[in-house]
């Protein structure tokens, strides 16, 4: 007996023992990982069972709530509006799709409810990234406060400049803006400041970051009080966004709700293979599918505004109706398509990775990648724009030799089998026929515009020189244009060196601007913006990580000041001598 007793002690001692190692090898990576940003707690585990009765928001928000028919809430509105109604910093990574604009909002909404203002000031500050999702969490949160007397206002580009001037100085509860924007007001709205905003929320952070808004959203950050609460939503953790998160948030709650490279559950994905040497299939096989199998409530992506054009052009002619959402369309041309693509005016949305971030486009049920995206993120993104919110939804991608490794690694992640879908020869062949007799038409449409173009070029420099008679006094912006074309030319200095080395690509794209492509060369065209989009995005990720200046402690001096850390003043700081003080490190 006292041998068995004996051993059994041993044996709990060596488990003891390994779990202690096992606690510290785990506690270790898990210091490791958040060294970063140093979280004070994990609410990423939530309360499967809260409803939004139980979520203690006030009458008139759970009527707006009812009235806009949600019934469940999702996962991350689970975990997040109780955090938020606690008034904590919170840093949350969720898929897109899962109702992130509600998750904010709630919270936001109840506290401004919950303590009426003394004064007529902006107390809510949301940035997003584009226009677009701007009016979009516009809408929500207007919906979302119909029944309170809370006052909301959207501060976009391209749109009205001086409405928004007078909608900002009556002091609206919510601001919802974009960076730039913001702070062409800032500097120019003389009564519109942010200091007395209570709550900042930055949606969709990576994609700010991505498009060169860090410097913008520094400022912004600084200029907003101390004491504020703010949330940051971003799809994906990548090291800019914790370094924002160190900037911007005090001991913040992290919330992870599944990983961002998880597709939407209810979605089924497919793939057309193209066979080598016919790259130029690739144009007929979207005719085809589009008109034989998913005739309505498509989203096509390509790689470039060009190709989006085209195919535009290609299926008005075919008889289909098609819109284009891009780049380089107007502010109202983009919102013209999507309020069309949404009233089901148009059936086929072609569109550019513009639209696959964030937008809640409605009811669509089948994406189609004319190219593979370059990275799997940026599929994820563009597929998400179905399936959602517990919606099914298909996406259907062409894959040829170039593109297999994305699709191993779609296949590598996918929940359920990933599908090949084949279409006959014959059918193939008819539509390239028929896309081949249309050329003529194609070229005469561009020719067209490009008329069009020209002269309302020429009329609008006329305009010009006219009105410059009578000048006006400039606008003070946050960049001069000079200082915007400095950065622009060292981004495609950037892009230049990623090309370096690989002559035949760079004689391809040189020549492929000067001459008129066939179908194959331009399939080769977008698989290559795709290539040289993925080696800049591999490049940056292989660039070593900066390191975190810290200031050495000190004994703080005794003074009346606020309690602002050095620690913020130094990572927000943006002057000129500090930047090198960094980056010589």
């Amino acid at each position: 007996g006292g041998r068995g007793g004996r051993k059994r002690r041993e044996e709990e001692e060596v488990r003891r023992r390994e779990e202690e190692e096992g606690g510290r090898g785990g506690r270790k990576r898990r210091e490791e990982e958040e060294a970063a940003v140093s979280f004070s707690e994990d609410a990423s585990q939530f309360d499967d069972q809260l409803t939004f009765d139980q979520m203690n928001l006030s009458r008139p928000i759970l009527k707006a709530v009812s009235a806009l028919g949600f019934q469940q809430p999702t996962p991350i509105q689970k975990a997040c509006v109780p955090v938020g109604l606690l008034g904590r910093d919170l840093c949350a990574c969720a898929a897109t799709g899962t109702g992130k604009t509600a998750a904010f909002m709630l919270p936001v909404l109840e506290r401004l409810i919950y303590k009426p203002r003394a004064l007529q000031v902006t107390r809510v500050l949301v940035l997003v990234p584009t226009r677009e999702l701007g009016i979009q969490v516009h809408s929500v949160a207007r919906q979302l406060a119909q029944f309170t007397s809370v006052t909301t206002c959207l501060a976009v580009g391209g749109l009205d400049l001086k409405s928004q001037e007078a909608a900002l100085r009556a002091g609206p509860d919510v601001l919802i803006a974009t960076p730039g924007r913001l702070i062409d007001h800032l500097h120019n709205t003389p009564s519109f400041q942010l200091a007395h905003i209570e709550i900042l929320i930055l949606d969709e952070a990576d994609r700010m970051l991505d498009e060169y808004f860090e410097e913008q959203m520094k400022e912004i950050i600084r200029l907003c009080s101390y004491s504020r609460q703010t949330m940051l939503f971003s799809a994906t953790m990548t090291e800019e966004v914790k370094d924002l998160a160190a900037v911007s948030l005090k001991k913040p709650v992290r919330i992870f709700v599944n990983s961002n490279t998880d597709v939407a559950p209810f979605l089924r994905q497919e793939f057309v293979r193209i066979r080598p040497h016919r790259e130029g299939d690739r144009e007929a096989v979207v005719a085809a599918l589009l008109t034989r199998t998913f005739q309505d409530h498509v989203m096509l992506f390509t790689q470039t505004r060009k190709q989006a054009h085209r195919l535009h052009i290609l299926l008005g002619l075919l008889g289909l109706k098609a819109g284009e959402l891009h780049g380089e369309l107007s502010q109202s041309q983009r919102l013209d398509n999507l309020r069309r693509f949404k009233d089901e005016q148009i059936d086929v949305l072609v569109a550019t990775d513009v639209a696959a971030r964030g937008l809640d486009i409605h009811g669509v049920k089948t994406v189609i990648n004319f190219t593979m995206p370059s990275t799997l993120k940026h599929y994820v993104h563009r597929v998400g724009r179905t399936a959602r919110a517990g919606r099914s939804g298909r996406s259907v991608s062409l894959v040829g030799e170039a593109e297999r490794k994305t699709l191993k690694d779609v296949v590598k992640t996918a929940r359920t089998a990933v599908k090949a879908r084949v279409l006959p020869p014959d059918v193939v062949l008819k539509f390239r026929d028929l896309i081949s007799k249309l050329e003529k038409d194609v070229e005469a449409v561009l020719k067209m515009e490009k008329e069009e173009r020209e002269l309302a070029a020429s009329e609008a420099k006329k305009r010009l020189q006219d009105s410059s008679s009578s000048s006006q006094s400039q606008r003070a912006w946050f960049q001069t244009q000079q200082e915007r074309k400095q950065s622009l030319s060292k981004a495609l200095q950037e892009f230049d060196l990623a090309l370096r080395g690989k002559k035949k690509r760079e004689k391809f794209v040189k020549d492929g601007r000067k001459k008129e492509l066939t179908s194959e060369e331009r399939a080769q065209f977008e698989i290559l913006k795709a290539q040289m989009f993925a080696e800049r995005a591999a490049k940056r990720e292989r660039r070593p990580k900066r390191a975190r200046a810290m200031m050495e402690e000190d004994t703080p001096a005794k003074g009346k000041g606020g309690k602002k850390s050095v620690f913020d003043k130094e990572l927000t700081n943006t002057s000129k001598k500090s930047l090198k003080l960094y980056r010589s490190g």
